[in-house]
């Protein structure tokens, strides 16, 4: 609770710095999340991403004719799966006091996995007209975010051999169940951070805004607290729509 309160109390405190207009408001979209993977490690490959629903609360301060800051607080959505013959996360067996297996790099096993993270996250950026008229704005926005997780979630499914080798060649070790579910809070880093650029339209009212925007966000940090269970950071890219409220003109 103390990093969202002073991640919040930072990301909006722009406010006081505003010159010209001030304006609130809402979006929501589709994000196509994914992983950067900076590891050859083979419990992080393979993984899709499922498409999902972004929304979030959005602020504006005009700075200048040209420039604003916008902050924002926003829900995202990491949804990643993965079929067939794979990798067992050393997290899953460490604690299960298997014998013969603490000598393997790693176990191998045909299952169904699916890991889900949930975050918010508060970017902070510069806002920048590229072009400008009555009616429409043309505009490119970036700058840091920072994440918070607040779920963290991996389910399994399947009955399988354990084999010690990707080919699954020879006797399996043993046979096990994979249907569980694993709360992955403690698996991940609570706070992830990284860069949000993106560019969008406006379309003018005489009481707000509707707009379009696309966004890509990089995570800069691993998102995993252990890396015997891989290395990756985060990437996202968003289609949003909203609407601002202008406050003051």
């Amino acid at each position: 609770m103390k990093y969202l309160l002073l991640l919040v109390g930072f990301g909006w405190s722009g406010i006081l710095l505003a010159q010209e207009k001030i304006s609130v408001g809402f979006q929501g979209g589709i994000n196509a999340p994914g992983l950067v993977v900076r590891s050859a490690n083979p419990v992080v490959d393979g993984y899709k991403t499922k498409l999902s629903a972004y929304f979030g609360l959005m602020a504006e301060e005009g700075l200048s004719k040209k420039w604003s800051l916008v902050e924002e607080i926003d829900y995202a959505n990491m949804t990643i799966t993965k079929s067939g013959a794979q990798v067992i996360p050393r997290s899953a067996y460490d604690n299960l006091n298997l014998e013969n297996v603490s000598s393997y790099p790693h176990l191998y096993a045909t299952f169904d996995s699916k890991i889900q993270t949930k975050y918010i996250e508060l970017p902070v950026m510069l806002k920048y007209s590229v072009y400008e008229d009555e009616q429409v704005s043309f505009y490119v926005n970036g700058g840091p975010f920072a994440g918070i997780m607040f779920y963290g979630n991996a389910t399994t499914q399947g009955l399988s051999g354990v084999y010690k080798n990707p080919a699954h060649s020879g006797q399996p070790l043993f046979t096990i169940s994979f249907n569980q579910n694993q709360n992955l809070i403690d698996w991940f880093h609570p706070l992830n951070f990284g860069v949000k650029l993106g560019a969008g339209l406006t379309v003018k009212g005489d009481a707000g805004d509707f707009f379009v925007n696309l966004n890509s966000s990089l995570g800069l940090m691993n998102i995993e607290e252990s890396t015997g269970d891989g290395a990756s950071k985060t990437k996202s890219l968003v289609l949003a729509v909203g609407y601002l409220f202008h406050l003051s003109k």
